[in-house]
């Protein structure tokens, strides 16, 4: 996980080669599951706030000429910048920890770029309604002292839309279903085709009502013909929780046509009254693999 400080008031975020913190009323309004070439926009009432977006890049590229070759193309036009006689000098830069941060006035955004040499890759942010003195302090400055790569060799850590994991960095984003009160973010491995997946449910007190903790996920999971083979009481975090052995269809074209089923899928389950959500995660895979500890998802542990 980063070892930067997050600001007060700040939430942290990580995905796929960046993580950091950003303003608590931001959300992200859009998202890539792809990694190697994707991008994160985070807004609030007012709007989009930023996007942050990474590329690869065989080289470090010169940044400042960067900025202004982005503010021709995608900002000001061609035609604007040729008007205002846009150079790369005429862009305000300081340094901000990896970031360079650019920008030409108060009325157009504020661009951030750092170049990850580890993993090739170019980073940017861009901020909107930010370039004045006050929007530079207050939410640049933070925002990018928060940021590190996300680029440890072994292993990939997410959080976002309530998920937090961490995982061996050879399981890939499969599939996301991201709504108000229901997220899952499912992960395979690339080559062992082991599955990985985080299910949160917000309102948990209304969705589950009477129900057994039990009776509850296993109607919810159903839905993706997951079969609850046995399960057990246990306490998850200090909250109510339950350890699910399942069954569920394999994956695959030549699987699915022989409705072939995995027999050793395992599942914690548990509900945290405080936050009124209740949380998953399942995993299943090929005979012999290797089974993922309960610390995948960061601070979890069995008991109190």
């Amino acid at each position: 996980m980063s070892a930067q400080p997050i600001p007060a008031g700040f939430a942290p975020f990580a995905w796929h080669h960046l993580r950091g913190a950003v303003p608590g009323d931001w959300e992200v309004s859009r998202y890539s599951v792809e990694d190697r070439d994707g991008r994160l926009e985070f807004a609030n009432r007012d709007g989009l706030r930023a996007t942050a977006s990474w590329e690869p890049c065989e080289r470090e590229p010169d940044r400042a000429t960067t900025m202004a070759t982005f503010l021709e193309r995608n900002l000001l036009g061609r035609a604007a910048a040729r008007e205002r006689g846009l150079r790369r000098d005429d862009l305000r830069t300081e340094e901000r920890g990896a970031f360079l941060v650019g920008w030409l006035d108060d009325a157009l955004p504020v661009q951030a770029l750092a170049y990850d040499r580890a993993g090739g890759r170019l980073v940017r942010w861009i901020f909107e309604g930010a370039a004045d003195a006050r929007g530079r302090r207050e939410i640049v400055a933070p925002v990018l002292s928060s940021c590190d790569f996300n680029d440890d060799p072994d292993v990939c850590e997410y959080h976002l839309f309530g998920i937090h994991a961490v995982l061996p960095r050879d399981y890939r984003v499969e599939d996301m279903v991201v709504l108000p009160a229901n997220v899952l973010v499912s992960f395979e491995q690339e080559k062992g085709r082991s599955r990985a997946t985080f299910r949160r449910w917000g309102l948990a007190s209304s969705l589950r009502g009477e129900d057994s903790l039990l009776d509850f996920y296993a109607r919810v999971v159903r839905t993706n013909r997951i079969e609850i083979l046995s399960s057990e009481p246990r306490t998850v975090g200090g909250h109510e929780g339950l350890l699910a052995r399942f069954s569920a269809p394999r994956e695959h074209h030549g699987d699915r046509y022989m409705a072939r089923r995995w027999r050793n899928g395992i599942a914690w389950v548990w509900h945290d009254r405080e936050a009124n959500r209740i949380a998953a995660f399942e995993q299943i895979g090929p005979d012999g693999r290797e089974e993922l500890p309960l610390s995948t998802v960061p601070g979890l542990r069995e008991g109190d």
